[in-house]
């Protein structure tokens, strides 16, 4: 049993290491941005197209990422709950004070502290592939144009903020400047342009447009997706940031 299990471990060795192999080899350099009126013009329009404004005026979101990270987020106040395993968080995502639970038990200080570093590196990638369209315009970004399949895309770059400043992301869009995909040159993939749909889009509240599903090396899908204007509209009636 213990020779099938080492031969088994071998043969996804170098199945994962094929993969990696050609993936590197085709690896796509970082393409040259021209910022200016173009690229402000295009960002508009995704942001007309996904109704920025709305999203702008949104209080209150929860969703689940992969069945796994399930977020309860009110983004008036920056409070994020975030459960997985036998785990619970509620904390300020600007300051990262908050509590932390195992199977409801309060974690002592020393072990809260690293709790709260763990949701808050959950929240920071999980929500990304929920709002990454409404984030065109933060703080330390750059939109530039670039040519992808002879049309032009919007370039933004992050020279700061979340977990892993630095990365940049190409937007395809349709007709409608929705967005329906994005190539990826970020720092946790060795592969440069990988790209990843967005679809399964959602109407929520005030023509609140919302991507649900992500297909590309690895399909992520966000779950139970809601909106509202308090915490207690999505969470039964409970605000369960009182203690905070």
């Amino acid at each position: 049993m213990k020779k099938i299990l080492k031969i088994t471990a071998f043969v996804l060795l170098i199945l994962a290491s094929t993969i990696l192999g050609v993936l590197y080899f085709s690896s796509e350099p970082l393409p040259a941005g021209q910022q200016g009126i173009k690229a402000e013009a295009l960002t508009d329009k995704i942001q007309e197209a996904i109704n920025q404004k709305a999203w702008d005026s949104t209080v209150a979101v929860s969703f689940s990422f992969r069945g796994d990270h399930h977020y309860l987020w009110d983004k008036k106040h920056n409070l994020v709950q975030v459960q997985w395993d036998d785990k619970k968080v509620l904390y300020n995502n600007q300051t990262l004070e908050g509590v932390a639970y195992k199977n409801n038990k309060k974690l002592t200080d020393s072990q809260k502290s690293a709790a709260i570093k763990t949701a808050n590196d959950y929240f920071n990638n999980d929500s990304f592939w929920l709002i990454a369209p409404f984030k065109l315009r933060d703080a330390g970004t750059t939109r530039s144009i670039v040519m992808q399949d002879s049309q032009e895309a919007l370039m933004i770059t992050y020279a700061s903020g979340g977990s892993t400043p630095g990365d940049s992301y190409v937007w395809l869009v349709d007709e409608n400047y929705m967005p329906k995909a994005w190539r990826m040159w970020v720092s946790i993939i060795p592969v440069g342009g990988l790209e990843t749909s967005w679809e399964d889009w959602k109407t929520f509240p005030n023509d609140l447009k919302i991507a649900t599903n992500h297909k590309g090396l690895l399909d992520l899908k966000l779950e139970n997706v809601k909106i509202a204007q308090s915490i207690e509209e999505i969470n039964n009636g409970v605000d369960p940031f009182t203690d905070l």
